[in-house]
């Protein structure tokens, strides 16, 4: 297995196993899904639009450093970079982050299940779940998972969901050494209308089938 070659450290393990997890845990519950009849066309919808809004709205432009960046190999150790080749590791963290809006969904559905039977019509309830899940999510993984490749002296591409790219970048919250800033929390702020008004159209669409 190229994994055990590659010289991860306890550390490099846990985040390498997280990314992968995080990318096929969208995958198997899908397949699961189809073979049951009962995956909803609208959450296909949306996954599949999800999955398309991060891989080119900041998860591609990041990974490769298209306009002002690093590219990921700058910004993370060789071993992780053997663990999580290049060329597909936008691929793994746009499942992922389709896998954390099929979540968000589920989360509204939990928490609010009467008012989830009228998903079609906005609620601010709904949105402000959308929001915490999020931006909660993300500063997780700025501040634990992925510090060393977007935080501190990392450079990031300009991305379309990251409008200020790496020209205006204020730190929001300091933990120790590490840093969450604004260009890595914009996608996921953006985000949190961009997905939730493409589950609700995507609802009406098919009449919540």
């Amino acid at each position: 297995m190229w994994l055990i070659d590659c010289g991860l450290d306890a550390i490099e393990w846990r985040r390498t196993i997280v990314v992968y997890s995080s990318a096929l845990a969208p995958i198997i519950l899908t397949i699961y899904l189809l073979l049951k009849n009962k995956m909803k066309r609208w959450i296909a919808l949306t996954l599949i639009s999800s999955f398309l809004i991060a891989a080119f709205g900041w998860e591609i432009w990041v990974n490769y450093g298209l306009v002002d960046g690093d590219l990921v190999n700058a910004r993370r150790s060789a071993a992780m970079s053997c663990a999580i080749p290049m060329n597909i590791n936008w691929l793994v963290n746009s499942l992922a982050d389709m896998g954390i809006v099929w979540l968000g969904i589920i989360l509204v559905y939990m928490i609010f299940p009467k008012m989830a039977e009228d998903y079609q019509v906005f609620n601010w309830s709904f949105l402000f779940i959308f929001f915490i899940w999020f931006m909660g999510q993300n500063f997780l993984v700025e501040a634990v998972i992925y510090h060393n490749q977007v935080g501190g002296d990392a450079s990031l591409s300009w991305a379309p969901l990251m409008p200020f790219g790496p020209y205006y970048n204020p730190t929001l919250i300091s933990f120790g050494t590490r840093d969450i800033t604004l260009q890595s929390q914009s996608a996921w702020l953006i985000g949190t209308f961009l997905f939730y008004f493409i589950s609700i159209y995507f609802y009406k669409r098919t009449k919540g089938k």
